[in-house]
């Protein structure tokens, strides 16, 4: 009985051997490299899932040497499948480059290889190593990057050509320059049905277009609503209600998008898009014409024309509007503008013009447009020429013309616009102006206020010798001013020159003068010197105008000069007439106490001295 129940203990020891053995067997043949290479994709991922449930879910196997060396096989058999299955896909999937740049070369070519079952069996194989994701949006991006975009912003021309289990599509440059909205959805609908036609429609619950979508939708619509569509939109109002009819297209074309799954049931985008079709084209011209102006704004301001409105009246006549003023008497005075300015004022008018030609509830985007030009113009102008106009006075000048110029047309252009209400723009543009001279000017009697400043001319009150040293840095001033004169004659208005040169002229004088009064001595032969240095910028400065004999309209210290020139060379008795009991000239452009200073400077303390200093002040305060 014993030797039975012994037997019976062995036979099942050998049926458990015979079990494992079985095992080890099978999982050995599924990891079969041979047996591997013959099957698909599919059957091999079985076979290697087969052998993987065997070896994990038996504990007997783990004791067995050979366990391990199994399963590092069933690992790099894996790896190695892996591997394949992507290799396999991009064989399916292939894309070819063209960086020539020859007229008669093609860009890119999409090829898609295989029957629909060897696609289905790549597609399930990705997906069961997690990979599918990864491909299809490679693909995607692809898909976005070297067709769609190119299509859209090259023109390029789609080529399909179809083959059993082989299928291309080639992108060329087209020689045809038709960039219409049709043309383009013509274009990108046969990239469409070329992918809709090669590629499997669902696989496996998976549908391929939605997760192709699912990656490439989103940035196709923002390149379809953002180039296509915007760059479709016409710059000129009247021509938007034919536009709209063309928009059906694009619904349509959405509608396509949906049913083919690239597009989600919920994604609206396009729809939204074209149904804000008028903020849309406002936002297109708006940014055409802002760029515009930005361009023009940069352009040089040297290149000039001649502006005189007074050429279009004879010197005879006086021609007089409907309300009766003389239209010469607010022309434009002759002066020069830069050609860029007017091209400036062409963009305003074409502006201007558009606006009268819509609906008036639509009238207000036009006046937006027309009102940041200007405050474009007035904010970048002087920042985009600052270093031209700190270097060169002429442009100062040239820039200065432009804005009163440009300035005087926008008023004009009120009347004729009735909408056009840009008015409280003026003030700020004519400010704008008179600070760019008034900068420059200021600029100019820095230098000048620096060379008075390292002369000697407070050493020559006691050294009569540093005369010459004096008069030749009084040269140099007078030559910036001259320069300066040639500069700005022939390009400012004469009104707007003499102004100007005027106030230059005086930072000059005021500069002389208040050196004058900090001297507390001045000696006989000195003031000689003064009066000769001084009586030659007097003598000097007037030419400067075009009328020399008007210099005292334009230089406020003018006369103020003139009467130190005539004390610094006068006696006692002299000033004493000059004074003329408070109302003589001297009275009228000095001050008791700047007279009283001179006097001092001038004359020893004598009793001649404190009489005339005592006749002034009483005189004064009479």
């Amino acid at each position: 009985m014993s030797d039975l129940k012994m037997f019976k203990s062995t036979l099942e020891e050998n049926k458990n051997s015979l079990i494992i053995i079985e095992q080890v067997l099978e999982a050995s043949m599924n990891l079969t490299s041979d047996s591997q290479t013959k099957l698909s994709l599919a059957d091999r991922i079985k076979n290697l899932q087969t052998a993987q449930d065997i070896l994990l879910n038996n504990e007997h196997l783990t004791k067995l040497d050979v366990y391990k060396p199994l399963m590092r096989e069933h690992q790099r058999l894996t790896d190695v499948l892996h591997s394949n299955c992507i290799a396999a896909w991009r064989k399916k999937i292939e894309w070819s480059e063209n960086d020539s740049d020859s007229q008669d070369s093609w860009r890119v070519i999409l090829k898609i290889s295989g029957s629909q079952e060897d696609i289905c069996d790549t597609i399930l194989a990705l997906q069961h190593f997690d990979s599918l994701n990864i491909e299809v949006k490679q693909f995607a991006d692809k898909l976005i990057n070297l067709i769609v975009k190119p299509i859209i912003i090259q023109n390029l021309q789609v080529d399909v050509v179809k083959f059993v289990n082989v299928s291309t599509m080639t992108l060329k440059v087209s020689n045809n320059e038709d960039e219409f909205l049709s043309a383009i959805i013509k274009k990108l609908k046969n990239v469409f049905e070329f992918l809709s036609s090669t590629l499997p429609a669902d696989i496996n619950e998976i549908q391929i277009m939605s997760y192709l979508g699912s990656y490439a939708s989103q940035q196709f619509c923002k390149h379809f609503k953002d180039i296509v569509i915007f760059n479709a939109i016409p710059v000129k109002y009247h021509n938007l209600n034919n536009f709209r009819e063309d928009l059906n297209e694009v619904l349509e074309f959405n509608k396509y998008l949906s049913e083919l799954g690239f597009f989600e049931e919920s994604n609206d985008e396009l729809i939204k898009y074209v149904e804000n079709i008028d903020n849309l084209f406002f936002t297109k011209i708006s940014q055409l014409y802002y760029d515009r102006a930005r361009t023009i704004i940069k352009k040089d301001l040297h290149d000039l024309v001649e502006v005189n409105n007074e050429n279009r009246w004879s010197p005879d006549e006086d021609v007089v509007d409907d309300n009766g003023f003389c239209q010469k008497i607010f022309a434009y005075p002759q002066s020069k503008v830069s050609k860029s300015l007017l091209e400036f004022l062409d963009l305003i008018d074409t502006v201007a013009s558009e606006m009268s030609s819509i609906p008036e509830n639509s009238t207000w985007r036009y006046h937006d447009i027309l009102n940041n030009i200007t405050i474009m113009y007035c904010d970048v102008i002087p920042l985009q020429h600052c270093k031209v106009l700190e270097f060169h006075p002429q442009q100062s000048a040239v820039l200065y013309n432009n804005i009163m110029y440009f300035t005087r047309k926008l008023a004009e252009l009120s009347p004729t616009y009735k909408n056009l209400l840009i008015v409280h723009l003026l003030e700020k543009l004519k400010n704008l102006a008179s600070e760019i001279l008034h900068s420059q000017c200021k600029q100019q009697i820095t230098q000048i206020e620096k060379i008075v400043n390292q002369s000697d001319i407070i050493s020559m009150a006691v050294n009569s010798n540093l005369g010459y040293s004096v008069e030749k840095s009084m040269s140099q001033c007078y030559d910036l001013l001259s320069i300066l004169s040639g500069l700005w004659r022939d390009i400012l208005p004469s009104t707007v020159y003499c102004k100007f040169i005027g106030y230059s002229c005086n930072g000059l004088f005021e500069c002389l003068v208040n050196k004058l009064f900090t001297l507390e001595d001045i000696s006989a032969t000195s003031a000689e010197q003064y009066s000769s240095i001084f009586n030659k910028i007097v003598k000097d400065i007037p030419t400067l105008f075009p009328e020399p004999k008007e210099v005292h309209r334009y230089v406020p210290k003018w006369w103020q000069l003139n009467e130190l020139v005539y004390i610094l060379s006068s006696s006692m008795k002299d000033i004493e007439n000059r004074w003329a009991d408070g109302k003589g000239p001297l009275a009228n452009e000095l001050k008791v106490d700047q007279i009283k200073c001179l006097l001092k400077a001038l004359f020893q303390n004598t009793d001649r001295r404190a009489a005339l200093l005592k006749h002034i002040l009483a005189t004064a305060q009479s």
